[in-house]
């Protein structure tokens, strides 16, 4: 009798620790996917939060106003697409660095907060992204950015360093032409962009462009500004300067490298 006890017991306590080890290892899965700065939604369905091998939703309103230039999109190529009659999008990026690739997306609507969030290896191209939380919340292409970057020794310094993505429907290859947006945090009474190859030391030293004025007379905060950037030539990491002259401060600048395929 003690000895079955015993043999219960024993039953019990393992599967006590595999419960906890399982749910350990979805809480450290959830910590590298999820961006821990965002503000849960609560029990709303469409909330961000962790689905399978990424994080995706809507998130509560963030403190508005910030003087801040976000990537918000960096592709070579994103394709028009329905969620509602496609299940999947797939996300290939340059095959270069051999660290983990992050995917992160985000809403371009004004007063509309979402992001997902994966993290792929370098080598896992294409990487497909279901559309159901897309399909609900009614997003299009217009309505959001996606962007890719990784960890990279630019210069002799830890970078993030940006790779352009090719984002279309499973069976279509889309046109390809960087495109770049940014979002502001607070209106803006100009943009100036500066773009040149970086050096060994991973900073620019003979400009493509230098301080070239978008023109495009309006820029409200939280709302995209799309920037299509010339055909370059010669394959590997460039340096990417953006200006702005905020309507309610001072300037803002936001610098990024990402990296070049060539003709792959």
């Amino acid at each position: 009798m003690v000895r079955e006890y015993r043999k219960w017991g024993w039953s019990v306590l393992i599967c006590f620790l595999m419960s906890a080890q399982s749910q350990a290892m979805q809480v450290d899965s959830q910590q590298g996917l999820c961006d821990p700065n965002l503000k849960q939604m609560g029990q709303n369905p469409q909330g961000y939060r962790l689905r399978g091998d990424r994080c995706e939703g809507i998130y509560a309103q963030p403190v508005s106003g910030s003087s801040t230039l976000l990537v918000a999109s960096f592709t070579e190529a994103f394709e028009d697409f329905n969620p509602s009659s496609q299940d999947k999008l797939s996300i290939e990026w340059p095959s270069f660095a051999k660290t983990p690739i992050r995917l992160r997306a985000y809403a371009l609507r004004e007063k509309f907060y979402y992001q997902m969030d994966t993290v792929v290896a370098a080598d896992k191209a294409p990487y497909l992204w279901p559309t159901g939380v897309l399909a609900a919340l009614h997003l299009s292409r217009q309505d959001i950015g996606v962007v890719g970057f990784t960890d990279y020794q630019v210069g002799g310094e830890s970078r993030r360093l940006y790779l352009p993505l090719r984002i279309a429907r499973k069976t279509q290859k889309a046109t390809p032409g960087y495109q770049l947006v940014v979002l502001p945090g607070s209106e803006l009474k100009e943009v100036f962009i500066s773009l040149a190859p970086a050096g060994s030391d991973g900073q620019p030293h003979s400009f493509l462009i230098s301080d070239h004025e978008l023109g495009k007379g309006y820029y409200p905060a939280e709302r995209g500004i799309a920037i299509d950037l010339p055909s370059l030539k010669t394959p590997g990491v460039y340096y990417l300067e953006i200006g702005a002259t905020s309507r309610y401060s001072g300037p803002i600048t936001q610098q990024i490298w990402f990296y070049h395929r060539g003709d792959e």
